[in-house]
């Protein structure tokens, strides 16, 4: 007789947004609970009413342990965000424990202190998602490197020529990198979220979609690229000699890859908070001035090098103990 593997549920899985380094999030995460043992019965994709939603209520009343991706999503008190910590309380939860894992945590009302208390384990993906979650919860936190940088990129080495101007989540800071793209002979776009519809694979299209997105009207735009999966985007970044971009994955893959970068910041403190807990300093945060002087390259020292791979290698080890934890607790139903 096969042994009985615990039942999973994911709530917020985002990699149905078409975002390279939330779907590679999605894929390490699913990949290391499977590792471990856990049969995960049904995800639910971000956005989704999963309090509406029958099949996921169904295998949620049938799981052994429910897993809750943070991943962005709490911070300053975003509807979003509550609806995913509603699940602590929801009558088909019953006794089974609750994870919430690789969470940002910040400037969130003191009453989503409750739903964390009643979670069995929380675990933050920068050192002050922790502060903050384990002051509100009353309870001890873990924190560990997004789980992006978990894993090796696993791509081939690549010529690295010309500089990746990526996006942002604000516009305010896309028509920062549009403009910065119009500064060099060899910038391509490329953005961190992918559309797949064959109408992009026009010039024209993708000029137009430029523009909007952007929020610009250049006379002529950079080459624009949309890798389509996952290692097409590790690819691009790895070939580059600088990446410029306003997206936390954009430089969690960066530095996975070693390409050295300059960021904008985001709409929370996400990016800062990352190179603070890599020991990265600020000096590759950036604005507009600093863009409008840039060098057509900043490459990385001996010391950003040794630190990026200390921490990525603190990436899988917090992880692995991560995913074992997970397992142990749902065995504990």
């Amino acid at each position: 007789m096969m042994p009985h593997k615990p039942k999973a549920v994911i709530l917020n899985d985002t990699s149905t947004r078409y975002h390279h380094g939330c779907a590679r999030v999605m894929r390490l995460l699913c990949e290391g609970l499977e590792r471990h043992g856990l049969d995960i019965t049904a995800r639910s994709a971000a956005r989704n009413d999963w309090e509406k939603d029958a099949d996921f209520l169904t295998a949620l009343a049938e799981a052994d342990i429910i897993i809750i991706n943070g991943e962005g999503t709490l911070h300053h008190g975003k509807p979003a965000g509550e609806t995913l910590l509603r699940i602590v309380n929801h009558p088909a939860r019953g006794v089974k424990p609750v994870a919430l894992v690789n969470a940002l945590y910040q400037d969130n009302p003191k009453t989503w202190g409750e739903f964390l208390s009643k979670c069995a384990l929380l675990a933050a993906r920068d050192s002050e998602s922790a502060k903050a979650m384990a002051a509100a919860s009353e309870q001890d936190v873990r924190w560990l490197p997004d789980l992006s940088l978990s894993a090796p990129a696993d791509i081939h080495s690549q010529a690295r020529k010309g500089v990746i101007i990526g996006d942002s989540v604000k516009l305010s800071a896309r028509k920062i990198l549009a403009r910065t793209a119009g500064r060099f002979t060899d910038a391509r776009f490329v953005p961190t979220k992918t559309l797949q519809s064959a109408i992009w694979k026009s010039a024209f299209a993708r000029a137009l979609l430029y523009r909007v997105y952007n929020g610009v009207c250049p006379l002529s735009t950079p080459p624009f690229k949309m890798p389509l999966d996952e290692e097409a985007y590790l690819t691009e970044i790895a070939s580059t000699r600088l990446h410029i971009t306003g997206r936390f994955h954009a430089i969690c893959l960066s530095m996975l890859v070693e390409t050295p970068f300059l960021a904008l910041a985001s709409n929370a403190s996400k990016i800062e908070r990352l190179l603070h807990d890599a020991n990265l300093g600020t000096q590759r945060m950036a604005d507009t001035a600093r863009l409008e002087r840039t060098a057509p390259d900043a490459p990385f020292t001996n010391t950003e090098i040794a630190a990026i791979r200390s921490f990525r290698d603190m990436a899988h080890h917090k992880a692995e103990a991560l995913f074992a934890d997970i397992a142990e607790l749902a065995q504990t139903k």
